[in-house]
């Protein structure tokens, strides 16, 4: 007799206030909390849906506030009212750390104002700044936190970097309050109660993890095998510094989808050697059909790709610009496999900025922006690295970051960050 299925699992059950489940519901200590100050918070889209993000939490105790997601926002409807002072918005500040920004911990602004908080990691922050002039061009303001972020089940990428509904607190007790103000320091303070909350419940969670059914699984996955060795990838790195070539390609690269669809090939190749300065590029004509979406993907347009030189013409070129002792270095193998896979000879040393980065900090790194932001303080723009600006495409944008780790990289000393 056949065995019956086994039935699906039950899904979680969401609370329809906190969007949490509902076992680890942080309504309880929600208090509704009403400003002098209008809060428009901005949100990057990639947001909108992680689970431990803390606007929806902040939304609850700040009824008054207003949220917007996107990327380009200059021209949403609720944005443009700020951006002109129409609709009842006070005169608008950004939140955000820059050269010029006020420091609420020294002086505040006459209000009241309208404070805009941008949402998502330092990188996506830093977008939104970048995709919309008429936000970036407002005065801007910035914390001095006194102690680190409370937000213990993420890691912040700088010392200033807090949570956003820890961000708000601080920013809303010095614009409403004031130092010394006994009150403000107790209303903000209800505003981190259910994000304290949310944050034991995770780490009670990572606590349990070893309870017999993790632990079943990790009999039945078996031993793991050892980390590779990060450090000793660094120092590596480190002695290599008077070779180094940073090196970065995008592909005509077809879906995988695509049964018969060719291999990837390299279009658009970059190249900065570290110690002099010297700068390589290459458009490429594609030499196979061109991707429907590699255009858009790598930021080159149908016209400009045509327009590229020859496979050719692009060979003797790189191959007057590399040398046998140089060291590549790369963000992931992928642009020197590409590379070599099309028959082009390369340099035997080869390094991943990736895995070196990782060893310096420690953990997970994500991509060459993300990384560049975390580094940016031990790496300085210098010439070679702010040519990159003008450099069309993604990979401008992908050599400028690779550029600014691997400085950091390189001036940084041995301990970690």
């Amino acid at each position: 007799m056949k065995e019956p299925a086994p039935a699906a699992p039950a899904r979680r059950v969401l609370c329809a206030g906190c969007a949490r489940p509902t076992s680890v519901c942080v309504c309880a200590f929600v208090t509704s909390i009403q400003t002098k100050t209008r809060v428009l918070i901005l949100q990057h889209p990639r947001e909108r849906h992680v689970p431990i993000n803390t606007v929806r939490l902040a939304r609850l105790c700040l009824p008054d506030a207003t949220i917007r997601q996107g990327v380009e926002l200059d021209g949403d409807p609720v944005v443009a009212d700020v951006l002109a002072g129409q609709g009842g918005w006070p005169t608008p500040y950004v939140l955000y750390p820059g050269a010029d920004a006020m420091d609420l911990a020294v002086e505040r602004p006459p209000g009241p104002i309208t404070l805009i908080v941008l949402d998502g990691t330092w990188w996506q922050a830093n977008k939104l700044l970048r995709r919309n002039p008429g936000i970036a061009a407002l005065p801007q303001l910035r914390l001095a936190p006194a102690a680190p972020s409370r937000y213990r089940i993420r890691k912040e990428p700088h010392e200033h970097c807090v949570a956003t509904i820890e961000a708000l607190a601080l920013a809303l007790r010095a614009l409403d309050g004031g130092a010394g103000d006994a009150d403000a320091e107790a209303r903000y303070a209800a505003l981190l109660a259910p994000f304290d909350a949310m944050v034991e419940h995770q780490l009670s969670f990572a606590r349990a993890v070893g309870d017999a059914r993790h632990l079943r699984a990790a009999v039945a996955r078996g031993p793991r095998s050892p980390r590779r060795a990060q450090i000793p990838a660094l120092d590596e790195l480190r002695a290599a510094a008077g070779d180094l070539v940073c090196v970065h390609g995008e592909a005509n690269a077809w879906s995988v989808r695509v049964a018969d669809r060719p291999a990837p090939e390299i279009v658009h190749w970059v190249a900065w050697r570290v110690s002099t300065g010297e700068t390589f590029r290459a458009v490429i004509a594609p030499r196979v059909r061109l991707a429907p979406g590699t255009p858009v993907q790598i930021g080159l347009s149908r016209e400009a790709l045509a327009a590229g030189e020859s496979w050719e013409s692009f060979l003797a070129r790189w191959n007057a610009f590399v040398r046998p002792s140089d060291a590549l270095c790369s963000w992931g193998h992928f642009p020197t496999a590409t590379l070599a896979s099309g028959g082009v000879s390369l340099p035997v040393r080869r390094f991943d900025a990736r895995v070196a980065a990782s060893g310096f900090l420690g953990t997970r790194v994500g991509t060459a922006e993300d990384c560049a932001l975390r580094l940016d303080a031990l790496a300085p723009a210098e010439p070679g690295e702010s040519a990159w600006s003008a450099e069309a495409g993604r990979a401008g944008r992908r050599m400028a970051a690779l550029a600014r780790v691997v400085t950091g990289l390189l001036r940084s000393g041995s301990g970690g960050a």
